[in-house]
């Protein structure tokens, strides 16, 4: 049965959705709401056979998709039989046997790349997908064969003949994965023209198979899933951390366990994404040696509280899509548990003018400035860092 598809943004992935409804034979109308869509991104559609739109079309169709981010104030005169999320449309056309898939607002990234560092301990072939990159985990290490989305939409295009794929989805997931994560929610921001709240989306990576979140948010997600493990309480700080020197800690894990976390990264960081991991791991039968090596013998995600020493002192690099008030809050706290956030100077990077336009950059000085630490924008620095023993440098990388 030939059906009538409209898809609303083009940006973030209804390309992909595009291709995969033309192949079963449907008639395909495009729209690129936000209008930002590449040339190649449109002449490829209209090269498979997809009608390409600046405006919505007014009419009827058999189904509507677009993403849960997308407001509804673009569907004035269009109905519809059937709607269906991004989310929802990744999960009737994909299979989630052997896929890790890892949402949340903060820690994502760092949570695929230690989960594929243990995992990979064991022989075991990983596919990694995150906002780094994608390619094969090999020995010990991120095989980058190229950039692309994390949109839900990106499931579709993961490769099979792996033993496990982790996959980092940015809002949400496929609903079909046999392991889930959720690192945090941090701040239940609003999204589709503050008609929607984050964790509406997010939560439509909840699955039938075992799905983890934050225990301090266990209020939050149980309103959507009532069968839901809770990862915190398994990690333990043995003494206080110092910048650039191994952390002592000990895990609950099937036991008491006492090891030294590498000091190549800042790992006060990371302990979230431990926990998550360790409960991750704990839900797969992961051996204890395992874990335990995999912990020992991580050096952290490059450009992700990478640390670096010289003449000058510290500098702590995060490259990230996810920079925001909230994520630099974050930092900032931990930075001050450490006693070194008064010796800091912050130096807020954007890539490009589109992504600055984007940052709300008064309100991430102000949250420096109240922590007591120093702020300027990247090109203001020179001479700046003079007083600071530390230099935090926040680069915010767009979106893929």
């Amino acid at each position: 049965m030939n059906l009538r598809v409209l898809i609303l943004d083009i940006v973030h992935g209804g390309e992909i959705l595009a291709e995969e409804y033309l192949k079963r034979g449907h008639s395909v109308d495009c729209v690129d709401v936000y209008g930002s869509a590449k040339e190649d991104t449109i002449s490829g559609l209209e090269g498979i056979g997809a009608s390409f739109h600046r405006k919505v079309p007014k009419g009827h169709y058999d189904i509507l998709m677009m993403p849960v981010h997308c407001p509804d104030a673009f569907l004035d005169g269009v109905t519809y039989d059937e709607r269906r999320s991004f989310h929802q449309a990744v999960g009737e056309l994909s299979e989630g046997r052997s896929r890790i898939e890892v949402t949340g607002v903060k820690g994502k990234t760092s949570c695929c790349y230690l989960l594929a560092h243990i995992l990979a301990l064991d022989g075991r072939s990983i596919f990694l997908h995150t906002s780094r990159g994608r390619g094969e985990w090999k020995y010990g290490e991120h095989r980058i064969e190229g950039k692309a989305s994390i949109a839900p939409t990106s499931i579709l295009r993961l490769p099979c003949g792996h033993d496990t794929v982790i996959a980092e989805v940015s809002l949400g997931g496929s609903g079909r994965a046999e392991l889930t994560i959720i690192t945090n929610l941090a701040e239940d921001y609003g999204i589709a023209a503050d008609t929607r709240k984050a964790s509406d989306a997010k939560s439509s990576i909840f699955s039938e198979g075992k799905n983890i979140v934050p225990r301090s948010e266990l209020d939050v997600w149980s309103k959507y899933n009532k069968k839901l493990i809770c990862f915190g309480g398994r990690l333990e700080l043995s003494e206080k951390t110092e910048i650039g020197k191994p952390a002592r800690i000990s895990i609950d894990y099937d036991g008491r366990y006492e090891l030294e976390l590498q000091g190549s990264y800042l790992h006060l960081q990371y302990t979230d994404t431990i926990e998550a991991v360790l409960e991750a791991c704990h839900e797969m039968g992961i051996p204890a040696d395992q874990v335990v090596k995999g912990l020992e013998t991580f050096s952290g995600v490059p450009g992700r509280g990478e640390l670096k020493h010289s003449d000058k002192g510290w500098e702590i690099t995060d490259r990230n899509p996810g920079i925001s008030h909230m994520s630099v809050a974050k930092t900032l706290d931990t930075l001050e548990k450490m006693g070194i956030v008064g010796d800091t100077l912050v130096v807020l990077d954007p890539v490009d003018r589109m992504v600055c336009e984007k940052m709300d950059t008064e309100r991430i000085r102000g949250i420096v400035e109240k922590k007591g630490a120093r702020f300027c924008l990247a090109g203001d620095d020179e001479g700046a860092s003079a007083d600071s023993t530390v230099t935090l440098r926040l680069i915010k990388e767009r979106y893929r």
